[in-house]
């Protein structure tokens, strides 16, 4: 935090002195970084259940009643 164009930054366990552009701009492209793992990791977890429902279908036809796998 800060006032007027400097402000503090934390990169890592450190504080540094920078402009509020600067600083603005960091953020945005960490927003960024970080949006487009969320994406990544969803498209992931989706994929993963797709995955999961199939073999769940596989193992009921060939066990039958004689499995139970978790419902998630």
């Amino acid at each position: 935090m800060g006032s007027g164009d400097k402000v503090m930054i934390m990169l890592g366990e450190a504080f540094f002195e920078s402009s509020e552009e600067d600083a603005t701009e960091l953020c945005e492209e960490q927003l960024e970084k970080f949006q487009t793992t969320i994406e990544t990791l969803d498209e992931e977890e989706s994929s993963i259940l797709e995955q999961q429902s199939g073999l769940k279908k596989e193992l009921y036809g060939r066990f039958g009643k004689s499995i139970q796998l978790e419902d998630s």
